[in-house]
């Protein structure tokens, strides 16, 4: 087989195991990192199995790296995490079984093939030693590496996604990030595992997480129409629509919280897409069933149906620019976004890039000292005067000042 060539990024790790691998029969770097150094990608994580003790392997590798580990005992695993924040993932060589569809899998001891086969697609089942004379020399049981240079996914096994179907989502995100594309009889799987429901067989978090992942790629110009032409949209929700309008919505929503700097997390955005052609009554129980947490979905909600209220309310009427703050400010900043996105209104341009910045320089405590007793009444004059200042009436903590004398003797 031929020999990979280890990044220098790697060199810490190689040297460490050189220190305190000889008493184990295998040490490999196993699964995504292999792939990655294939297709010269940098930062991948560090993933390394260990024919033999993982927990102890990676306690004398965390000394030789002067770091630290966090053993799981259950799962005969650990993580090394050394110098500036590196994290190296330590596995023994492992086999599992699916007691059901869908479920969480059962582990034991096994050989290193073994440990390669049950994994998702050809293309992460690769290892490289990381000792001794066969230092970088490629394992490639399954023809991984062919798959690789023809761009190639292809499942391992044919009950690979009924044991596990988030791997037809990941298998969406491998076409998209790099141009792959599935083979044939994988394809006819895919369809297959989800015409038969076993997606909807996942628990609510983890398909919220490969949806979340979905998104975070970011272009989603391949991914959206992919899950729809293999049915996996409906699997998410039956009302989901994952099509070319979507694409684009997603896409001006990203735009739009950039050039804002609204910082609104990818995913939300992503949600906010997918839940565009729910039914209102339906969006709560959605959420809830995929575990999200309430103050995002109160976000996600708010976008798909203050959001259309608030563009059509700017587009109907030529509204004052304290009559958008009021409309946009409750819902901000995920509503007045997606409103935004639907529709060129140049007011919410103006309320992301100004209007919600103006704040009174005044507050209660002055408008009590005007002579006002603490009371309702407080309220309603500081919100009369951030109207006033919307609109461009007060300049300045003085001229609030004089406006609230007024207010209070006019009561």
């Amino acid at each position: 087989m031929p020999k990979l060539h280890l990044p220098e990024d790697l060199t810490p790790v190689l040297d460490a195991v050189a220190e305190v691998g000889a008493t184990y029969e295998g040490v490999f770097l196993v699964g995504g990192a292999v792939r990655d150094i294939l297709l010269g990608e940098r930062g991948f994580d560090v993933d390394i199995v260990v024919e033999g003790d993982a927990i102890g392997f990676a306690r004398v590798l965390a000394a030789a790296l002067g770091g630290h580990m966090h053993p799981h005992e259950k799962f005969g695993t650990a993580v090394v995490r050394y110098g500036d924040e590196q994290r190296i993932d330590v596995a023994a060589a492992r086999t599992e079984s699916y007691h059901a569809p869908a479920a969480l899998p059962s582990v034991e001891h096994a050989s290193l093939r073994d440990d390669l086969f049950r994994r998702d697609f050809t293309i992460n089942a690769m290892a490289a030693s990381l000792k001794g004379e066969e230092l970088g020399e490629l394992l490639d049981p399954f023809g991984g590496h062919g798959d690789l240079e023809a761009g190639r996914l292809r499942v391992l096994h044919d009950r690979s996604f009924i044991d596990d179907p988030t791997r037809i989502l990941r298998g969406i995100r491998y076409e998209n990030r790099y141009g792959f594309r599935m083979d044939e009889h994988t394809t006819t799987l895919a369809r297959e595992c989800i015409a038969t429901g076993h997606v909807g067989d996942l628990s609510g978090a983890r398909l919220r997480d490969d949806v979340i992942a979905l998104f975070e790629e970011g272009d989603v110009s391949h991914s959206l129409p992919r899950l729809a032409e293999l049915g996996a949209d409906k699997e998410i929700h039956p009302h989901v629509v994952a099509d070319a309008e979507a694409v684009a919505l997603f896409d001006r929503l990203r735009e739009l919280n950039a050039r804002h700097e609204l910082g609104v997390p990818t995913w939300r955005l992503g949600f906010m897409t997918l839940a565009r052609t729910l039914p209102e009554d339906e969006i709560d129980a959605w959420l809830e069933a995929l575990k999200i947490r309430r103050q995002d979905a109160k976000q996600i909600k708010a976008a798909v149906t203050a959001g259309p209220r608030i563009a059509g309310s700017l587009r109907a009427d030529s509204l004052s620019p304290a009559d958008v703050v009021a409309l946009a400010e409750p819902y901000a900043p995920d509503a007045p976004l997606f409103a935004l996105a639907l529709d060129e209104v140049p007011q919410l341009h103006d309320y992301f890039e100004r209007l919600g910045d103006i704040h009174l320089e005044i507050n209660g405590a002055d408008v009590a000292g005007l002579g006002l007793d603490e009371s309702p009444r407080v309220g309603e004059i500081l919100a009369e005067l951030r109207r006033r200042k919307l609109n461009g009436e007060l300049d300045g903590r003085d001229s609030e000042l004089a406006a609230a004398r007024e207010l209070i003797a006019g009561r």
